[in-house]
């Protein structure tokens, strides 16, 4: 099986998984204008330590692997974490949560799983399990991120919506290029690629949960 076939065979098995993400009580409590600002202040403080952790976990991905294209591959979506976090940190500030180190954040446990998950796999994932999971994963996000700034922009006020705008599309090269990553391994550890992937997208799933209540 090449690798566009195991993605294409894997977002269809994962599409019930994926609805529930994009049908999560807090995407819709923010449409209906239900969001409190306390709400949203959660979704920053829990996506301060997200992000900044996974910024970190694509760093060792890009540093463990072999290949420059896939180095290059991660170290990119690095920086993009990090431009990410830049933005994340302003919207922070207009929330009036400011400069709060990550032990003083209102962290939600079920709501970081994903990214003690995203950990394990930058540590003991080979860089086709951990591209795969990333071009799987990132499309469900953005299309949550693009709706919840739909949502905050005209039903909360909220200004610095920057990192909701970053994040609200996927630029092509990453799943071509991830692609071409996962091409090199997919014969080897095609399996092992769809087991994380579902993984990922269930913790995707967890994130939302936890700010939401399910």
């Amino acid at each position: 099986m090449r690798a566009r076939e195991l993605l294409e065979s894997v977002r269809k098995e994962l599409e019930p998984l994926n609805a529930s993400v994009l049908r999560c009580r807090f995407l819709t409590k923010a449409e209906r204008g239900e969001l409190s600002v306390d709400d949203l202040r959660l979704f920053a403080e829990n996506q301060l330590y997200i992000v900044s952790h996974d910024a970190r976990s694509l760093s060792l991905m890009a540093s463990r692997a072999g290949d420059p294209e896939e180095a290059e591959y991660f170290a990119e979506l690095a920086r993009s974490d990090l431009m990410a976090l830049r933005a994340l940190r302003e919207m922070a500030l207009e929330l009036g949560i400011g400069q709060k180190p990550l032990h003083e954040l209102r962290i939600v446990p079920h709501a970081v799983d994903y990214t003690h998950f995203l950990a394990f796999l930058a540590a003991h994932g080979n860089p086709g399990e951990q591209a795969f999971a990333l071009i799987v994963n990132l499309p469900v996000w953005s299309a949550a991120c693009s709706r919840l700034l739909n949502a905050v922009r005209s039903r909360h006020d909220l200004r610095r919506t920057e990192f909701l705008e970053l994040f609200a599309n996927v630029p092509s090269w990453v799943e071509e290029v991830g692609l071409r990553v996962c091409e090199r391994y997919v014969e080897r550890h095609g399996e092992s690629m769809r087991f994380f992937a579902r993984l990922i997208q269930e913790y995707e799933l967890s994130f939302w949960e936890g700010l939401g209540g399910g």
